[in-house]
């Protein structure tokens, strides 16, 4: 969590008036709200793209303050790294890659860092300098098959391929490494294998069949990040324990930057170090009652469900966007424990919460692509499948479903989730306990969730269709039409 409470324009502002060193806690504040900002948006989205940027250029001028020998300067130098290799992983215009792999190396030569996010460096690191060689592989483009398949190729040494071996390496004989991380170093591993037998380094021909067997591992293990909310922001989360990076320093512990004098003959004085003790880590229902009280929920007589169903209402008045993204990094911090504690209930309230939070935020953001309106409508999901089916505010939560359909294309990103919320409605509406108001309200859903899931099964039927069919055109239309 953020140790500053000030916001990220508060913070800019203070920035203005500092120069020099004392620029360093401000900034290292201001590129933790943005990068916690970016985790939980889309990276291809132009606004992750800018946060990120900006996370950059604040952490870049962070390390600038720190000098060789300072201890936080490898701490540092890791999370622009880290940053830099996201940055590249999006773009792929190979401008960041030799810093960043510059950048990494200093910290793992020179850092002291847990587990955990050592073996996050190491595998990123690796993924860059694997990269790397796309030149050398596109080189091969003039090749004919026969001599590619047979390995006439000039070998040459791969400095940078012997490395990224290493280190994997390394990952899996690290213990504690996650299940993810190891699974994407021993794949990355036999990616390096791969590679080398294309660059003509390798010890038997190239075997196609293999090489689909690699890919489909890979496929694979990409869908299980992405299912479980894993992918390098996950690996991130989980690797930035307190302490081991600058950016999750409490504001009491920021490190006292060493600034060079011109004095001949100066030299400074020994510190001593003082450990400082880390403070409790909040629970994760101690986070779910901060999201409550943060955007006042409970308020007026009005239960959770009911005030922050009353948020998507279109004439509301919407919270601060600051307060809206930092409901999002909340609900975000809640969903993505493992904590007994929580009820069903908890766990469902924190899924509304964020699927408000995410609609509140596409509604501050006319330019913003539609996102966050179909991650908000699967958080609305998760939140409905995770309540109990006789909660009395399971009518709340599925009436909220129309704030999520876009009047542009009202059923877009609804038919992969339209079976789900289909199932939830029939129950309800089975029930014969509504309202009549109400009961139209949801059979109106009930029917657009049908019209999705119908749409999304003709476009699919369309496209099956044998290229003898003498009547293609009508159907093509009726799709088209619902598209």
């Amino acid at each position: 969590m953020p140790q500053s409470t000030e916001t990220i324009d508060e913070l800019r502002a203070r920035l203005a008036g500092l120069t020099g060193p004392a620029r360093v806690e401000p900034l290292s504040s201001l590129a933790q709200k943005l990068f916690h900002r970016v985790t939980t948006t889309p990276l291809e989205s132009p606004s992750a793209r800018a946060d990120l940027d900006e996370a950059i250029r604040c952490t870049d001028e962070v390390y600038g303050h720190h000098r060789d020998g300072d201890p936080q300067r490898p701490q540092v130098a890791a999370l622009l790294g880290f940053m830099l290799s996201l940055r590249e992983m999006q773009v792929r215009s190979g401008d960041d890659r030799s810093r960043a792999v510059a950048l990494m190396e200093e910290a793992l030569a020179h850092g002291k860092f847990a587990a955990s996010y050592l073996s996050v460096l190491r595998v990123l690191l690796a993924m860059l300098l694997v990269a790397g060689m796309q030149d050398r592989l596109m080189g091969m483009v003039s090749l004919s098959p026969i001599d590619m398949m047979a390995g006439r190729r000039a070998p040459a040494a791969v400095p940078d391929l012997g490395r990224a071996e290493q280190l994997l390496r390394t990952v899996g004989e690290t213990p504690g490494v996650s299940t993810d991380v190891a699974d994407m170093a021993d794949l990355m591993l036999q990616m390096c294998d791969l590679m080398k037998t294309m660059l003509g380094l390798g010890t038997r021909p190239m075997d196609l069949s293999s090489m689909q067997g690699l890919f489909t591992r890979l496929a694979t293990l990409q869908r299980r990040f992405n299912a479980g909310g894993a992918g390098v922001f996950g690996w991130m989360r989980t690797a930035l324990e307190p302490g081991a990076g600058i950016l999750d320093v409490p504001r009491a512990e920021v490190p006292v930057v060493i600034i060079e004098e011109d004095t001949a003959g100066h030299v400074d004085a020994p510190r001593e170090q003082v450990a400082v003790a880390a403070p409790p880590q909040p629970t994760q229902s101690d986070l779910l009652r901060s999201l409550v009280e943060l955007l006042s929920l409970e308020r007026n007589g009005h239960s959770a469900w009911d005030t922050a169903a009353r948020l998507l209402l279109p004439d509301s008045e919407a919270p601060d966007v600051e307060t809206v993204d930092t409901a999002i990094a909340l609900a975000g911090e809640v969903l993505e424990s493992d904590d007994p504690d929580l009820s069903d209930e908890d766990t469902a309230l924190a899924h509304f919460v964020y699927a408000t939070a995410l609609c509140l935020r596409h509604r501050a953001d006319p330019t913003e692509d539609g996102a966050d309106c179909e991650f908000g409508a699967q958080a609305l999901l998760s939140a409905v499948r995770a309540l109990p089916a006789d909660h009395p505010d399971q009518p709340v939560v599925l009436r909220s479903l129309g704030a999520f359909l876009v009047p542009q294309r009202p059923l877009a990103g609804l038919d992969a989730l339209a079976a789900g919320f289909t199932g939830r409605l029939d129950a309800l509406l089975a029930t014969g306990n509504l309202p009549e108001d109400r009961r139209a309200e949801l059979h109106a859903l009930r029917c657009a969730c049908r019209a999705a899931f119908a749409a999304s099964e003709l476009r699919k039927a369309v496209a099956a269709l044998p290229a003898d069919y003498p009547w293609p055109v009508s159907l093509k239309a009726a799709a088209q039409l619902l598209d």
